[in-house]
């Protein structure tokens, strides 16, 4: 008795996703018959791609994290010293100029950070972080691009001291300027952004609102917005609302969203206080 090598085909749209095809023969005679046998190998192939998918993203992670952690260096030495250069005694041509550059950096910042985000580790443990801190550090942040787009910056941090939330702080800023980035690059002809907390009165949780005058998002769209690599804005990578989602879930909290096409999106945030359990 000899075996024929075994070959391996897809399934052909049966319940079987991969089949492995082994000959047989019976008997020592040349012209003897062939036994054959069909085994469903679906399990072992699906297995076999997760395995490759997890060891291209721990690869793609670790690449991604070094090169980010790279430009991350000089890119915080260069938004300081333009930071310098803003409070400078610079004319008003110079200080524009200024002011595009800081532009620049704090989109290519968000941009590096989000790359370390979407592969890092949930944070091990939250701590107390002041929601009326968060809100002002996020409001100058903010200025220099607000400015540049010509929209209404309202950021509403008036009797927020002392009240916090449990998180890690520049998590949850990363996910203000994602967001904020978002509705700035949706009014592109002005507008208002206004960012404001609220509590909610079921649970001990804090409400944050994002809400702008754009151009809205569409139905269709609405329902792909937090997928990874989506956009509809030539040039993005897509990956500012999937770490948003992404940071707000790991902090047991969780983000919602409403728009109208062409007048306007709000996102929430709720967050959990210190001590929450829900």
């Amino acid at each position: 008795m000899s075996d024929g090598p075994e070959c391996e085909h897809p399934g052909g749209g049966g319940a079987a996703e991969w089949v492995a095809i082994r000959r047989v023969r019976l008997g020592a005679e040349k012209s003897g018959d062939w036994l054959v046998i069909l085994q469903d190998i679906s399990a072992r192939k699906r297995l076999e791609r997760e395995r490759e998918q997890l060891q291209r993203r721990e690869t793609l992670a670790e690449i991604s994290g070094l090169l980010a952690h790279e430009i991350r260096n000089p890119l915080g030495s260069l938004e300081l010293f333009t930071g310098l250069l803003a409070e400078a005694p610079l004319g008003p041509a110079e200080h524009g100029w200024v002011e595009q550059i800081q532009t620049g950096l704090r989109s290519l910042s968000a941009t590096v950070n989000n790359v370390l985000h979407i592969y890092s580790a949930p944070p091990s443990h939250a701590v107390s972080t002041d929601v009326g801190e968060l809100l002002e550090a996020v409001a100058q942040l903010l200025l220099p691009l607000v400015h540049r787009a010509g929209v209404c910056l309202s950021v509403i941090s008036e009797g927020w001291s002392g009240v916090a939330v449990a998180a890690d702080r520049y998590r949850l800023q990363q996910v203000l300027l994602n967001l904020s980035l978002n509705a700035l690059a949706a009014m592109t002809k002005g507008g208002q952004l206004r960012i404001a907390a609220e509590r909610v009165a079921e649970v001990p949780r804090v409400r944050i609102v994002v809400q702008d005058t754009g151009c809205g998002i569409s139905a269709e769209n609405l329902k792909r917005i937090f997928d990874p690599g989506f956009s509809t804005r030539p040039g993005s990578p897509g990956l500012g609302l999937a770490v948003s989602k992404t940071i707000v879930e790991q902090h047991g909290g969780r983000i919602r969203v409403s728009s109208q096409f062409g007048r306007g999106t709000t996102f929430q945030l709720e967050l959990p206080m210190p001590g929450d359990c829900s």
